[in-house]
Parts: structure tokens; C-alpha cells; sequence
């Protein structure tokens, strides 16, 4: 077995848990319309850049009983807000089993503002928002789509990320903030 230089001793991690080696994970509110133009924006953190040209994220949605797919399937537009340390428990609490209609976000203190590019409305308390239109499906094993999205518009405050200060998630109740800034040499 090969083993990192300063590394004493490897554990072997239950196969179920490995996913968290590669976390933590930016959390984002991800928003649809429903069939009757209602905003439900909902929190999610299995989320990652899927390529640059063109711009492709991917959002890992549960199953298609979601909320989020049932909406983005029917008007194949949706709209990522990435939550920031200051309004993270409320957007997590976004996440309270719920009725179509309901809006857990106002309930929370949200305010739903127009998007650039395509009608799902954003959330006005995020720093950063990516606007995208839906390219297609997965579906995995155990019936978890992941929904891939092109990005058609995307806006940040001023500052990077140490003005958004992203919510990143690790697991269950447990997030952290981004740390600091560190430049690498690439050579390709």
C-alpha cells in the first residue's frame, strides 16, 4: 500500500463515509419555479463546476420526488445563490419538509429579487448567484439525479471570497468557512 511521506498510519474509512474525504462542500440555495410561478429555494451542498466552456455546474438533487427536480425538469431554468456565513441557519433551515407553495424562504427572512437572464427569481442576500438553464439529467444508482445546468449568467459582490464567505459543508450539522488564500505554481 503506498503511503504519504509523513503520514503515520493509514485507517480504512467505511465506504459510506468516503464521500466526505472530498468535502467540504460550497452550500447554495437552489431556486425554481413551481407550476404556479411560486419561488421554492431549496439548500443543497453536493454542488460542483462540471466545466468553464461553456460554463456547466451540477447539482446533486436527491430524487425526482424533489421539489427542486420536479420544478427545474418543468421549466428547465434554475438559479444557484450561494449561501454566505451570515444567513447560513436560516438557509439550512430552508431545507424543513414542506408542501408545494410553501414559501420557507420568506419565512426565513428572504427577499426574492429578479434575475438577469432567466425568470427563477434570486435570492437578494446572496453574494454570489449563478443563473443557469438546464442542459440535462443523471440519473445515479439509488435513484439520485444530479441536475446539470448551464451557466448563462453569474454575479459576486466585489471582493472575491473573502466578501461572499461561503458556507461550506462537511457533514450533517457540521460546516466551516473558507480559509485563507494560498498560490500555487501550475505548470501545464
Amino acid at each position: 500500500m503506498w503511503h504519504a511521506y509523513g503520514c503515520e498510519k493509514m485507517i480504512e474509512v467505511p465506504l459510506p463515509d468516503a464521500v466526505w474525504l472530498v468535502s467540504p462542500r460550497v452550500t447554495v440555495l437552489v431556486n425554481t419555479l413551481d407550476e404556479k410561478g411560486e419561488l421554492n429555494s431549496s439548500p443543497y451542498s453536493f454542488v460542483f463546476p462540471l466545466g468553464s466552456d461553456p460554463p456547466m455546474v451540477g447539482v446533486s438533487v436527491g430524487s425526482k420526488q424533489k421539489f427542486t427536480y420536479i420544478n427545474s425538469k418543468r421549466n428547465e431554468e434554475f438559479v444557484l445563490c450561494v449561501v454566505s456565513e451570515d444567513f447560513g441557519q436560516r438557509a439550512v433551515n430552508c431545507e424543513a419538509p414542506h408542501k408545494p407553495g410553501d414559501k420557507l424562504w420568506q419565512g426565513q427572512g428572504f427577499h426574492a429579487e429578479r434575475s438577469k437572464k432567466v425568470n427563477v427569481p434570486r435570492i437578494r442576500e446572496a453574494r454570489a448567484v449563478l443563473e443557469c438553464k438546464v442542459s440535462n439529467f443523471v440519473e445515479l444508482k439509488g435513484g439520485r439525479i444530479i441536475l446539470v445546468g448551464e451557466v448563462l449568467h453569474a454575479e459576486t459582490e466585489e471582493g472575491g471570497l473573502d466578501k461572499v464567505r461561503p458556507l461550506l459543508h462537511v457533514s450533517g450539522g457540521k460546516f466551516r468557512s473558507a480559509g485563507r488564500e494560498i498560490l500555487l505554481e501550475r505548470k501545464k
